[in-house]
């Protein structure tokens, strides 16, 4: 076929036409959404207001706490992150967004959380479910398995596993001079990298979760593996925070994997083998892999079921699962998957809660002089007045106020959660800050930047000052707990908050009461990562046990009783 030089013409007047009316689409596009949308008058970044590419871009540089800190700083308390999505600050628009008589519901980031619509609807998952009524009774079925009342119940498995891994650490903080080992904290029990220290403490705290859900733990302090599942989690997490800009593609996804690969499977099976290429790399037989928590947890759980159709349940329940059962044989409303389910939840969701936060605590701690010596002198004391036993007892804690204020700094200043709790404004639209939303538009606040409103927590509300707590009125302290997020909002809020309390009521005190910390490499700051879990990044500590020159401590604390 003969092509002359007017077919190439006509063809390269062709692509510049469709390039023409491509980029006069695009333009009154972005002159639409940013200029002629009821969010026009809303501040933000110029490239925001166009699409949520901007917000996409900002959430994978893992820095969402600070990016939000200082677009509040810069544009005030409501600003435009996106074409259809604002974030707020202020107390006031807290109470509307997230209050108990909140009409706002999740929003479309929750969707790659859950099934993303590929499942019949039926399962228990806090963290996605959209339907109120739906959630509200599963909440109102579980809670009595995650009561304080229960917490206490079940303590005795805390402390077996505690007093073991408290023993763990002691022994490997004596090998001051194996720091060279930095790569393996097990090798050298001195200097660990945040990720090092973060798995330390995931680990330590994935056995305290397995011995107050199932009795029994599998030991991985221990043992010193990582059975995956903290790099399983970390990798969920690093999808799920950017993916929920863009449900559509976690959607396309979900459908792939659920519709389409089962039947290519099949497809394939049918097909005759393809030659494969030799390789010289050597795996290791399943049987000598470590099983992941999750694997672990589901074959507990089958066990756990089984046991529970061959003979009745004791009448005292000494572990989570077991209060589960209790509640389903009590209330068949309870199904069976959705016990397996919230099982599930404790490790999913509750050891990033407790190992965050014992991290960030004792980074906190440690970068404060004086801080460190404040909170053992008053362990000290706590434990020659007999208010504080050798493995402290839940409640305890509340005869260590400096502790508890410390605590408290920490958890307003950071947050586990580091990314806006989106929600969707609701039908009838709204006024917040002096702007009107339309419904649909996707609001919410990072609990970071509530945890440092000036109106609550003073001027220096950036800064770590654990006295803050001690000098406030009892209305002041009020409203600051009222407004806390870290464990969520409103009727959102996490359920297993009690569980995570009472971890941290028995692990904080011990790990001060027997070690001494400092950092490795002082002056480094507190960089963070951020895929909606906030971990510190590539902070270095150490630690030595401690000589206590004193006085004879007790075993046990005084009785105390709790009015």
């Amino acid at each position: 076929m003969y092509l002359n030089d007017d077919t190439f013409g006509s063809s390269a007047t062709s692509l510049t036409s469709l390039a023409v009316v491509i980029f006069i689409t695009l333009s009154l596009y972005c002159f639409y959404v940013r200029e002629l949308t009821s969010l026009r008058n809303v501040p933000g970044p110029f490239f925001a207001s166009m699409s949520p590419l901007w917000l996409i871009t900002s959430q994978r540089t893992f820095q969402r706490p600070h990016v939000d800190l200082d677009l509040h700083e810069k544009y005030g308390p409501i600003v435009r992150v996106s074409s259809n999505e604002v974030i707020v600050s202020s107390t006031k628009s807290r109470h509307v967004i997230y209050g108990a008589t909140s009409k706002f519901p999740k929003g479309d980031w929750y969707i790659p959380t859950g099934s993303a619509g590929w499942s019949d609807g039926d399962e228990l998952d806090f963290l996605s479910e959209l339907d109120m009524d739906k959630y509200r009774l599963q909440r109102r079925l579980v809670g009595p398995a995650y009561t304080d009342n229960f917490m206490r119940q079940i303590e005795g498995n805390l402390d077996k596993i505690l007093e073991r891994n408290i023993e763990i650490m002691i022994q490997r903080a004596g090998r001051i001079e194996d720091v060279d080992h930095v790569a393996n904290f097990l090798a050298s029990g001195m200097i660990l990298s945040v990720r090092i220290i973060r798995g330390f403490f995931h680990s330590c705290d994935l056995d305290c979760l397995q011995v107050a859900t199932f009795g029994e733990s599998k030991g991985l302090l221990e043992a010193g593996v990582d059975d995956g599942a903290i790099q399983l989690t970390m990798n969920l997490w690093g999808y799920m925070h950017w993916v929920g800009y863009v449900p559509v593609y976690h959607r396309a996804k979900k459908w792939f994997n659920m519709i389409v690969k089962p039947k290519l499977c099949i497809i394939l099976a049918i097909l005759p083998d393809l030659p494969t290429r030799k390789t010289t790399m050597h795996s290791k037989p399943a049987s000598q892999m470590t099983e992941h928590v999750f694997v672990w947890a589901r074959k507990r759980i089958r066990d756990r079921f089984d046991s529970f159709a061959s003979q009745k349940l004791p009448t005292q329940a000494t572990d989570i699962a077991t209060r589960l059962l209790q509640i389903h044989a009590e209330k068949p409303a309870l199904k069976p998957h959705w016990v397996a389910e919230m099982l599930g939840t404790n490790f999913g969701a509750g050891v990033e809660t407790t190992a965050i936060t014992i991290s960030s605590f004792l980074d906190f701690v440690i970068s404060h002089p004086g801080c460190q010596e404040k909170v053992q002198k008053e362990i000290d004391e706590a434990r020659e007045a007999g208010k504080l036993s050798k493995l402290p007892k839940l409640r305890e804690i509340e005869s260590l106020p400096y502790l508890s204020a410390c605590l408290n700094e920490s958890k307003r200043l950071h947050p586990v959660v580091g990314s806006p709790l989106q929600r969707v404004v609701p039908h009838g639209g709204i006024e917040l800050e002096g702007k009107w939303l339309p419904a649909g538009t996707a609001v919410g606040i990072n609990p970071w930047v509530m945890g440092r409103n000036k109106s609550l927590f003073g001027a220096d509300a950036d800064a770590f000052r654990p006295e803050r707590w001690f000098e406030m009125s009892r209305e002041q302290w009020k409203a600051c707990e009222a407004n806390s997020m870290f464990f969520g909002a409103g009727v959102r809020s996490c359920p297993g908050k009690h569980l995570a309390q009472a971890i941290l009521s028995k692990v904080l005190p011990l790990l001060l009461m027997e070690l001494c910390w400092s950092h490795a490499q002082p002056g480094t700051g507190r960089p963070i990562r951020s895929a909606f879990m906030t971990r510190l990044h590539k902070v270095k500590v150490q630690w030595k046990k401690r000589e206590v020159t004193e006085v004879s401590l007790r075993d046990e604390a005084e009785p105390i009783v709790f009015v």
